[in-house]
This record gives C-alpha cells, sequence and structure tokens, in this order.
C-alpha cells in the first residue's frame, strides 16, 4: 500500500521549517498532511516552533516561554536557512488554522511543553481548535508526553491522537489503550516487523518518522511517513515544484 506523505514541518529540508513558506510549499506540492510543532509563549499564546529556543531557527536568542508573542514576531524565521526567506515571522497557531480551514490541508498537530502545567496549555489548545471551527478530521493530536497524551484525550475526545515514540513497548502500549489513539508515530529506524504486527493486532495506525529515503523497507507496511523531503515520494512533475 502507499503511506500517506506527511511534510515534516511543511516541506523542512527545502523551506525554512514551521514557516509559513514551508506550509505552503507542503500545499503547492498537493500534500493532504503536514506535521508541525506547537508550544506556548510567555503570554500564553501557542505558535509553531520545534525548538525550545529560537536561537537555532532564527536571528534571534532566547526561550519560546520567557518570550512574549510580540517580542516572538520581531525575528527573521527564514533567513538562517536562505537569503530568499527572510522576513518569515513565526506563526502562532491561530494563523495556522487559518490556513487549515481555507486550503483543506490536514495537520498533525505536535504539542511540545517543558515547564508548563499541562492542563491549562491544552485548555488553550482547545479553544483555539474550537475559535478556529476547523474540523476534527482535519487534525491529528500527538506528543511525546504522556502526561499531555492523557489530557488531550480527556478535554478534546473529539481530536484524534496519535502517541509519539522511540520504540514500541509495553508502556507504550498501554497508553495507546489509555486514550484510544488512533494512530503510533514511531521512529523508522527502530521499526521492525513485530512492531508492525502488534500495532496492527490492535487495529492502530503506524506513523513513521522521518523518512527521506523512498527505499525505507518498511513502506508499503505503514500507514503514514513523515519526511523532510516529501517530493521524493510523490510523481516527477509533481516533484518538481519544490526543485531550485
Amino acid at each position: 500500500m502507499q503511506p500517506r506523505i506527511v511534510g515534516h514541518r511543511g516541506v523542512a529540508g527545502s523551506y525554512p521549517e514551521n514557516t509559513m513558506a514551508s506550509i505552503m510549499a507542503a500545499i503547492d506540492l498537493g500534500l493532504e498532511w503536514i506535521e508541525v510543532d506547537i508550544q506556548p509563549t510567555k503570554d500564553q499564546v501557542l505558535v509553531v516552533c520545534h525548538d525550545y529556543k529560537i536561537n537555532r531557527c532564527s536571528n534571534g536568542k532566547g526561550r519560546i516561554d520567557q518570550l512574549t508573542v510580540e517580542e516572538l514576531q520581531q525575528f527573521d524565521f527564514g533567513s538562517w536557512f536562505a537569503p530568499s526567506f527572510a522576513g518569515e515571522t513565526i506563526l502562532t497557531l491561530q494563523e495556522l488554522l487559518r490556513v487549515v480551514k481555507a486550503t483543506g490541508i490536514h495537520v498533525n498537530l505536535e504539542v511540545k511543553l517543558d515547564h508548563e502545567a499541562t492542563g491549562p496549555v491544552i485548555a488553550s489548545l482547545k479553544k483555539e481548535l474550537e475559535t478556529s471551527d476547523v474540523s476534527p478530521d482535519s487534525i491529528l493530536l500527538s506528543s511525546f508526553h504522556h502526561d499531555v497524551m492523557r489530557e488531550m484525550s480527556r478535554q478534546l475526545p473529539e481530536f484524534r491522537l496519535g502517541v509519539l515514540a522511540e520504540r514500541l513497548n509495553k508502556k507504550i502500549i498501554r497508553l495507546l489503550d489509555e486514550t484510544s489513539a488512533f494512530s503510533c508515530h514511531l521512529n523508522a529506524r527502530w521499526l521492525t516487523k513485530k512492531q508492525i504486527k502488534k500495532l496492527r493486532e490492535k487495529s492502530v495506525e503506524i506513523w513513521c518518522y522521518t523518512v527521506n529515503n523512498p527505499r525505507f523497507r518498511h513502506l508499503s507496511a505503514v500507514d503514514g511517513i513523515f519526511s523532510d523531503f516529501p517530493q521524493r515520494f510523490l510523481a516527477p512533475a509533481t516533484a518538481q515544484k519544490t526543485e531550485g
């Protein structure tokens, strides 16, 4: 079978990750799904960023949770990748959900928390999702944090959940059951046929990260792959849209 091709942080191999440019590139490719990371600012606004610090992917320094959204929006999140992307600003979840609503792209939101209390952050997420009026079918919620998964299961029962893990083990299997998860997102490096069989028996979808080689040995056995270079898995005419 052909798995879902999920644009990792948009099209992170060719565009600055988690930016509007990267997300629009995924849409231009015709991808059905993208994955992005969300976390709260100092003033509790959910923004799209992978690292807890902005040092790597902007011209600024500091922690997301120690800066307000207004402060974060002063930084350039594009030129670190290439000068042609200068001026890309940090995306808020609200801005992203407007794109989801307008274009029909599906998004896997990975919730990242460091020091923040889980309950209030998931309550903020719930409010944003309700306000945006996006269809639950357009959203998949995931996290490596088990308390976050449990809280999303309690507060957002109408949304599909994906449990993130490096490897499948008994603790992850219990969490899948506890949260009635739709999918399990595993590191492609460690995936085995035994794990695939176990998840198939549980009717849980198998999504793998990060797969950049089309010769991935389990490609036909999984339901989805996250890729920095999704164009490598598409027909040549489509893939050319992101070249150069």
